[in-house]
C-alpha cells in the first residue's frame, strides 16, 4: 500500500503535469491530433471513448462558466440567438439550396453526408474552453453553444430529410432525447462541481481545467483516427485533398460568418466565426450510427486536424481581437 508521502507526492506532479499542460493548451492540442496518428493500434480500441469524452468536454465548460456571466449574456441575448440561427439554419441552409441547384441525386451519398455534418452539426464542445483559452468572451461562447445543442435535434432533423436519402434519415425524437438528457446531465455534474468546490477556487485552477481538456481531446483524437493512417498510406493523393478540404470548408465557414457578424465588433465576429467553422462532427455520427458511409467516416475523422490545429493557428489573431475588441 502506498505511503501518504508518495500519494501526496504523486498528486503534486499530477497537479503540476496538468498545469503545465493547461499553460501550453493550443500547443499541446496541435501535437495530440499527430501523436493519434501515430497511435492507429490503439484507435479502434479507444473508440468506444468518443461519447464519453464528448461529455466530459461539456461538462468542464459547465464547470468553469460564471453564473453571472450566462444570466448577463441571456439579458442581451441578440448576438447569441443571431450566432445561432446563423450557424443551425443560414448556412445548412445555402448547402441545400446548392445541393438542389446542382442535382441531389448526382452527388455521391459520402459527400452529401459529409456535407451534412459539417454543416448542421452544432459548435463542437470545447469552443467555449478554446475561446477562455483566448481570453475572450467565453459566456458568449458558451451560450452560442447551448442554444445551439437546444435546437440541434429538430434543426439536424429537418436538414437531414431535405439532403440525405431515406436510408440515411435521422430519427428526431430518439435524437432529440439523447441530446437533450446529454446536455442536462453535463450541465447538472458541472455545475455541482462548481458548487462544492467553489468560484474562486475553480477559477485558480484554470489551468487545471485546460490541462484536463488537453487529455480528453487526445484520446479523443486517438479513437477518431481509427482507418486514417491506413488510408493515408494507401491512397496518399485522396488524403491529402482530403486534408485540404476539411480545412478549406472550416476557413471558407469561419471567414464568411466573420465578415457578416464584424459590425457587431470583431470580438462576436470571432467567436461566432470559430463556432461556425469548428462542428461537432461526432454528435452526426452518433446520430447516424452504423448507417454512416465510409467516405462520411474518413471526412469525420480527417476534419479533426482543423478542430485541433486552429486553436493553435488563429492564437495571434485572438490575440489581436482582444486587444481590439476588449
Amino acid at each position: 500500500m502506498p505511503s501518504p508521502t508518495f500519494a501526496i507526492g504523486f498528486l503534486q506532479l499530477v497537479s503540476s503535469f496538468l498545469k503545465l499542460l493547461g499553460r501550453a493548451g493550443t500547443t499541446a492540442v496541435a501535437l495530440s491530433i499527430f501523436l493519434g496518428l501515430l497511435l492507429p493500434g490503439l484507435a479502434e480500441t479507444l473508440r468506444f471513448l468518443l461519447t464519453p469524452a464528448i461529455f466530459i468536454l461539456l461538462t468542464l465548460n459547465f464547470i468553469r462558466v460564471d453564473d453571472k456571466a450566462p444570466a448577463q449574456q441571456l439579458r442581451h441575448p441578440l448576438s447569441a440567438v443571431v450566432a445561432m440561427l446563423w450557424q443551425m439554419f443560414a448556412l445548412p441552409l445555402l448547402v441545400v439550396l446548392a445541393g438542389i441547384m446542382v442535382g441531389l441525386d448526382h452527388i455521391d451519398t459520402g459527400v452529401l453526408t459529409a456535407l451534412f455534418m459539417v454543416s448542421a452539426a452544432p459548435p463542437v464542445m470545447s469552443t467555449p474552453i478554446f475561446i477562455w483559452m483566448f481570453g475572450l468572451n467565453g459566456a458568449l461562447s458558451l451560450t452560442i453553444s447551448t442554444l445551439a445543442l437546444l435546437v440541434a435535434p429538430f434543426s439536424t432533423a429537418l436538414f437531414a430529410y431535405l439532403l440525405l436519402p431515406e436510408t440515411l434519415q435521422v430519427a428526431p425524437f430518439a435524437l432529440a432525447g439523447n441530446l437533450i438528457m446529454f446536455l442536462i446531465g453535463a450541465a447538472g455534474l458541472g455545475r455541482f462541481i462548481s458548487f462544492i468546490f467553489g468560484a474562486d477556487r475553480i477559477y485558480r485552477a484554470t489551468d487545471h481545467i485546460n490541462g484536463t481538456n488537453c487529455i480528453v481531446l487526445f484520446i479523443f483524437a486517438v479513437a477518431a483516427m481509427d482507418g486514417v493512417t491506413d488510408f493515408a498510406f494507401n491512397t496518399p493523393i485522396k488524403a491529402v485533398a482530403l486534408f485540404l478540404g476539411v480545412f478549406a470548408i472550416a476557413a471558407l465557414q469561419f471567414l464568411i460568418t466573420f465578415l457578416v457578424f464584424f459590425p457587431s465588433g470583431q470580438q462576436t465576429a470571432f467567436i461566432a466565426g470559430y463556432g461556425t467553422g469548428n462542428r461537432n462532427l461526432g454528435l452526426m455520427v452518433a446520430a447516424l450510427g452504423g448507417t454512416l458511409p465510409e467516405l462520411a467516416w474518413l471526412f469525420f475523422a480527417f476534419a479533426q486536424f482543423p478542430i485541433y490545429l486552429l486553436p493553435w493557428l488563429l492564437t495571434p489573431v485572438a490575440t489581436h481581437v482582444g486587444k481590439a475588441d476588449p
